[in-house]
């Protein structure tokens, strides 16, 4: 698909904003792109990284944990990695975090939503909801490193029943960030641990899914502000033939049955950030399009033309 032409509007946000009067290709997106007290270098420099490389929407996110941490452990968080001391902890640091997200949404021609990513345990452990008010949109963690089992179809349509309920007091769109890729993280390195060769790993033992579960995660996401993010991270799977076929016997599937997408660099360091995004790489085995990945798009751009008309 060609680049998009776009319609200059009113300004939704105080400032000209462009509009897309078509879809985005899938590498002018990305719905995680870390910001905040992650990013290694200055936000000009950042987002500089998405924009030689093609993006038009972004949505710039941090976790909200590390905003909990006590004066010390952050210091030792951050000097351990090197980065500079962005910003406080505490609700000084979540206001000085989005003033900074609103000053990128002014320049560079990018269309920029702020966001969170929270880890999926708060689902179950209880919520800040105070962060949570703030956002355009959030993403959920789906973590290989919480001690149990590795993510599954079961553990989404968990969590999606979750989120649901989640939405009813913050009617804001939501991602379920990289499920399969940590599956498959998860099974290698508990393999390693045990002495097995991933080699050995079979591609029934990669599937995420069990009989019937895509078409009820399918089902319970029709009709819902709840999406389900292709990340990065998949294009390394698809170097080996037997993670590669589970991916696409997981994903494919939900794609014909109407699942709309996110697709994201999920990028955290400089190096990863300077690579090119190339998710078609991996998309079009998957059944990933401009058509079910733009929705969060126009629905994110109705939310803030709604919330500037009620200003």
């Amino acid at each position: 698909m060609k680049a998009l032409h776009f319609l200059f509007v009113a300004c939704l946000v105080g400032h000209a904003q462009q509009v897309p009067t078509g879809l985005f290709d899938l590498n002018q997106l990305d719905l995680h792109y870390h910001s905040g007290m992650e990013r290694p270098v200055d936000m000009a420099k950042w987002l500089d990284f998405a924009v030689k490389d093609g993006r038009r929407v972004v949505a710039l996110i941090d976790h909200l944990e590390l905003y909990r941490k006590c004066p010390e452990a952050y210091e030792k968080w951050r000097s351990e990695r090197g980065f500079e001391a962005r910003y406080p902890v505490g609700p000084a640091g979540h206001t000085a975090l989005f003033a900074d997200f609103d000053r990128a949404a002014q320049t560079r021609g990018l269309i920029v939503f702020k966001a969170w990513e929270i880890y999926e345990g708060e689902l179950d452990s209880g919520i800040e909801e105070a962060p949570m008010r703030m956002v355009d949109l959030i993403g959920w963690h789906i973590s290989p490193n919480h001690g149990g089992k590795p993510p599954d179809g079961k553990l989404l349509l968990k969590h999606v029943a979750q989120i649901k309920e989640i939405q009813k007091r913050f009617p804001i769109p939501m991602i379920l960030f990289h499920p399969f890729p940590m599956r498959l993280e998860n099974l290698q390195r508990t393999a390693k641990a045990a002495g097995r060769d991933k080699s050995t790993i079979t591609k029934a033992e990669y599937r995420f899914f069990q009989p019937g579960e895509q078409e009820a995660l399918a089902a319970a996401l029709h009709g819902t502000s709840i999406y389900v993010e292709i990340s990065h991270a998949q294009e390394q799977y698809f170097e080996d033939p037997v993670t590669r076929q589970a991916l696409i016997e997981d994903i494919r599937p939900l794609a014909d049955l109407g699942v709309q997408f996110t697709v994201s660099t999920d990028a955290h360091s400089v190096r990863d950030a300077s690579k090119p995004f190339r998710p078609a790489t991996y998309c079009d085995a998957l059944g990933i399009t401009p058509a079910n990945t733009n929705a969060i798009v126009r629905e994110l751009l109705a939310i803030r033309a709604k919330r500037s008309t009620e200003r």
